[in-house]
């Protein structure tokens, strides 16, 4: 039950998070670089699928202290999601976007999933 709910709540807030991070990347400008639809979806599922892996991610211990623990959790799985949408260009932007989201997303799914 406790994976369910740490689930849940991890893919609300990362859905939340990707549907800002596509609308963000609709609104910029990268040079050489032609927005599409199928880019943005993307992006969306990108910060998803950080949800889902921080979902299943809880039992993983890395550090002392459950929040501590959590927020590096929470920013790997940030940067290793974004590492694929950063090809394009905007890599510092996409990766420091993930690791913040990544912090947030895991901090809400430990206090709040269990």
């Amino acid at each position: 039950m406790a994976l369910a709910r740490r689930l849940s709540v991890s893919l609300v807030v990362s859905a939340i998070f990707g549907i800002l991070c596509a609308w963000g990347t609709s609104t910029v400008q990268i040079p050489g670089f032609a927005m599409t639809m199928p880019y943005l979806l993307t992006v969306f599922y990108a910060r998803l699928l950080m949800g889902f892996l921080i979902g299943f991610s809880g039992g993983l211990v890395m550090l002392k202290g459950r929040f501590s623990n959590a927020a590096l959790r929470g920013a790997i799985m940030g940067v290793i999601t974004s590492i694929s949408i950063s090809f394009y260009g905007g890599a510092a932007v996409f990766i420091g976007a993930g690791i913040i989201y990544g912090i947030i997303t895991d901090l809400l799914a430990t206090k709040f999933g269990g």
